[in-house]
């Protein structure tokens, strides 16, 4: 998938179908596939904003395929000069706990109606 963005180190947490420029698996059927190629016209500016774009790979999987790694390979063709930057893995960390009255800082205003100042505190 190949997503406009505002910023070339920007993280995609959530995508507006309005940026998405190319799926590659849209309208064809390609299951079991070995090789997928789209051609596409990308350009530095987009309502006259400059933007720039980000290249989402994917492997789809099934019920047959557990998640995991698995070797991506791609190849960019251009008729013009383009920079690639590669963007860090995310650090994913997963906690145990339970929300209570008392987290991140308790409630902004307490049950007489006295503000909290310490409500935007998150432990």
């Amino acid at each position: 998938m190949v997503v406009r963005v505002k910023s070339k180190r920007d993280r995609l947490w959530e995508i507006n179908k309005d940026d998405i420029v190319l799926d590659a698996l849209s309208g064809f059927d390609n299951k079991g596939s070995r090789e997928i190629t789209r051609n596409c016209t990308l350009t530095p500016e987009h309502d006259k904003k400059p933007c720039h774009y980000m290249i989402v790979p994917n492997t789809e999987v099934t019920a047959n395929k557990k998640e995991e790694e698995r070797p991506f390979y791609l190849r960019m063709f251009s008729s013009e000069p383009m920079q690639l930057v590669q963007l860090q893995n995310t650090i994913e960390q997963q906690f145990q706990g339970k929300w209570s009255a008392t987290t991140a800082g308790g409630k902004r205003v307490d049950d007489k109606g006295k503000e909290n100042q310490f409500w935007c505190k998150n432990p």
